[in-house]
């Protein structure tokens, strides 16, 4: 056996984090049109995915019916 455990095969590069939704860099793009900074940007579009994501799970969460081990 060559190599060792955990090593990765030259050809296997890690990948770069995700970037934000394309919704979400067009939004954070509008609520800062003052600021040139993409990192900033997306920075903002994270926090947009979050507060979406977040909604969506509370709105998901207020049909749940109590008897069938949903919120009550």
């Amino acid at each position: 056996m060559r190599g060792g455990a955990g090593m990765t095969a030259p050809d296997e590069r890690p990948t770069s984090p995700p970037e934000p939704a394309a919704w979400a860099v067009e939004k954070a793009a509008e609520d800062l049109d003052d600021v040139k900074d993409p990192k900033a940007v997306r920075y903002r579009a994270w926090q947009l995915m979050r507060e979406a994501r977040q909604l969506e799970d509370e709105r998901h969460d207020q049909y749940d019916d109590p008897d069938q081990g949903g919120e009550a």
